[in-house]
C-alpha cells in the first residue's frame, strides 16, 4: 500500500458518513459509551470491546481506555490486538499522524501498514487514561463499510472520564492575573504572572506563531502544545512578570483575526509592551519581547521601531523574505516524504510560480495554474484512489478555487512582501536569538546567516545565538524535524530550550 493510498484512506475515515444506530455499548468500568452500527456486533472483555461484522470478516474495530499514557497505550494495543512481533519502535513511526477534531476534544489519528491491512489507532489521553478505537482492515473493507462505521462510532462516542484535575492557581509559586489592554482595533484579554519576589519586576511579553491561538498558545492542529504557558511558568519562576494574551479574535479578545495581517499582530505586541511598563509593579527600563515563528518576525517589526524595548528573543526566527521561506519549506517537506530530488525541484518550480502570480495579483492565472497542477496529481493516483474522488473536474476546480483564494486574503498578501531582514537590520536592543538544527519550515542554514548578518547591518554588538541540535521547529526533542514527526513526539519543550532563555535573561536583566 502507498503513501498516497494511505492519505486517501484516512479522509475516507474522517469524513466518510453512513449512519444506522441500532445501540450503545457501555463499558462496564464507566470509562466511556460508544454507538454500535447497523450491521455490527459486539464481543466484549471488562478491558476491549470489538464490534465485528457478521457478513464480513475483513474489518474490526477495538474500543478501550487504560490507564497509561498515549504512545504506550498504542504500543501495547498494537501488539496486544493486532501483531506480537509489532514493537514500540514500529508504533512510534506510523506513516501518518493527523489531529482529529470531535466534539469533546482534539483526538489523534496514527496510520499503519500491516500486512494487506490498514491499521488506524485515532487516541485521546484524558485524566491518566488514554482512549482509544483501534481500527484493521482490508482496503476493500474501508470503502465498504469500516470507514462509516468508524466514523460514527467516533461522532457518537461518549468519553466519561473527566480532565486531570486543573492545577490550582493557589499553589503556583507565584500570581496570575486577568488582565485586558487595548490596540488598534481590539480589545486583548490575557493573562499576567508576577514573581512572588519584591517589584517592580523585569517582564517578557511573548508571542506565538502562526494561526488563531490562544493565551497558551494552543493550536487544535497539534494537541496538548502549549508554548506560551510552558514559557510563562518557567520565566516567572525564574523572577519574570510574564504577559500573554488571547489574539485578536480568540478567546476573550475582540477583533477580528480572520482579516489581520503580522502588522496588526505586531501593534499588539507593542500594545502589550506600553501595558507593562505602565503597571507600577513593572520595571519599564527591563521589559522585552520574545516570539517563536511567525512570532519571530513581529518581535522584529516592534524591536526595531520601539526603543523603549530592553531585550529581544526570538525562538525560529525567520531571517529570509517570506517568499523564500515559503519555497524553502516546500522543498523540505517534499524531500522529507520521500520525493525524488526532480520531484522535489518540480514542487519547488511550482510554488515558486504560485508565488509569482499572486504578487503579480494574477488570480485567474493562479487560478488556472492551480487547476492543471491539482488535474496531474489526481492523475498520478492508483485508480482506486481517484474513484474515491468522485467527480474528478468538480474536485480540481473546487481545490484550485480554495488555494486560490488562500493567496487572497490580508495575511498571506503581507505575508508574500515581507522580508523581516528589513527589520531585524534596525533591531539594536539586546538580541538572543534560538534555532532549531532540524527545523524544517524555518531552515538553519538559511536563515541564520541572514539573521546574523541583518544585525549586524544594524551594528548590533549584543546578539547570543543558540543552535539546539536535537530540535525541530516546534523545539521537541525530534528525531528527523520532519511534519509529519510531531505528533508523535511527546509534547514538550527540550529542557535546553527555556534553560537557555532564563540564564540569558537573569544574566543581563535579572534582579
Amino acid at each position: 500500500m502507498t503513501r498516497r493510498l494511505a492519505v486517501a484512506l484516512a479522509l475516507a475515515l474522517l469524513f466518510s458518513s453512513a449512519f444506522g444506530q441500532e445501540g450503545r455499548y457501555a463499558d462496564p468500568q464507566g470509562r466511556y459509551t460508544a454507538p454500535v452500527p447497523a450491521g455490527w456486533t459486539v464481543e466484549a472483555t471488562p478491558d476491549v470491546a470489538t464490534l465485528t461484522r457478521a457478513t464480513s470478516s475483513d474489518g474490526v474495530i477495538h474500543l478501550l481506555a487504560p490507564i497509561g499514557e498515549e504512545m504506550d497505550v498504542v504500543a501495547a494495543a498494537l501488539a496486544i490486538l493486532v501483531d506480537p512481533s509489532l514493537d514500540a519502535a514500529f508504533a512510534a513511526a506510523p506513516m501518518q499522524a493527523t489531529p482529529v477534531a470531535l466534539p469533546d476534544a482534539v483526538w489523534t489519528q496514527r496510520l499503519y501498514v500491516v500486512g494487506d491491512d490498514l491499521v488506524a489507532a485515532i487516541s485521546l489521553e484524558r485524566g491518566g487514561y488514554t482512549v482509544l478505537v483501534l481500527v484493521q482492515a482490508t482496503q476493500p473493507a474501508y470503502a465498504q463499510g469500516v470507514n462509516a462505521a468508524v466514523n460514527e462510532i467516533l461522532l457518537g462516542l461518549e468519553v466519561m472520564i473527566p480532565e486531570a484535575e486543573a492545577i490550582d492557581p493557589a499553589d503556583l509559586p507565584y500570581a496570575l492575573e486577568e488582565v485586558a489592554f487595548g490596540s488598534p482595533g481590539a480589545t486583548l484579554a490575557g493573562v499576567l504572572s508576577l514573581p512572588e519576589t519584591p517589584g517592580p519586576h523585569p517582564a517578557v511579553a511573548l508571542v506565538s506563531g502562526s494561526g488563531a491561538q490562544d493565551r497558551d498558545g494552543a493550536n487544535p492542529a497539534l494537541p496538548g502544545y502549549e508554548p506560551l504557558r510552558w514559557l510563562a511558568d518557567h520565566l516567572t519562576r525564574a523572577g519574570f512578570a510574564v504577559l500573554r494574551w488571547d489574539e485578536r479574535g480568540v478567546g476573550a479578545s475582540t477583533g477580528d483575526h480572520a482579516n489581520a495581517t503580522s502588522a496588526d499582530l505586531a501593534d499588539d505586541l507593542e500594545a502589550a509592551v506600553r501595558y507593562l511598563s505602565a503597571r507600577p509593579d513593572v520595571d519599564p527600563q527591563r521589559v522585552g519581547i520574545l516570539g517563536h515563528s511567525e512570532g519571530g518576525a513581529l518581535v522584529a517589526m516592534v524591536g526595531a521601531r520601539a526603543p523603549e524595548v530592553a531585550f529581544v528573543i526570538a525562538m525560529a526566527p525567520p531571517a529570509l523574505p517570506y517568499t523564500e521561506v515559503v519555497v524553502s519549506q516546500v522543498e523540505r517537506i517534499s524531500a522529507d516524504t520521500g520525493m525524488s530530488p526532480e520531484q522535489v525541484a518540480e514542487a519547488a518550480g511550482q510554488q515558486r510560480r504560485v508565488v509569482e502570480l499572486a504578487l503579480a495579483e494574477d488570480w485567474a492565472g493562479l487560478e488556472s495554474f492551480l487547476v492543471e497542477v491539482t488535474a496531474a496529481q489526481v492523475a498520478a493516483l492508483p485508480a482506486a484512489q481517484r474513484e474515491q474522488i468522485g467527480d474528478v473536474d468538480a474536485y480540481v476546480a473546487q481545490q484550485a478555487a480554495a488555494g486560490a483564494a488562500t493567496f487572497q486574503v490580508p495575511w498571506m498578501r503581507f505575508f508574500l512582501t515581507y522580508d523581516p531582514a528589513d527589520d531585524w537590520s534596525r533591531v539594536t536592543a539586546p538580541v538572543l536569538g534560538i534555532f532549531a538544527a532540524l527545523d524544517a519550515q524555518v531552515a538553519l542554514d538559511e536563515n541564520l546567516p541572514a539573521f546574523e548578518a541583518a544585525l549586524a547591518a544594524a551594528g548590533n554588538d549584543d546578539v547570543t545565538v543558540v543552535v539546539l541540535p536535537e530540535a525541530n521547529h516546534l523545539f521537541q526533542r525530534a528525531e528527523t524535524g520532519a511534519l509529519d514527526e510531531y505528533l508523535r513526539l511527546e509534547m514538550a519543550f527540550l529542557p535546553e530550550l527555556p534553560e537557555a532563555i532564563s540564564a540569558w535573561l537573569t544574566e543581563r536583566f535579572g534582579h
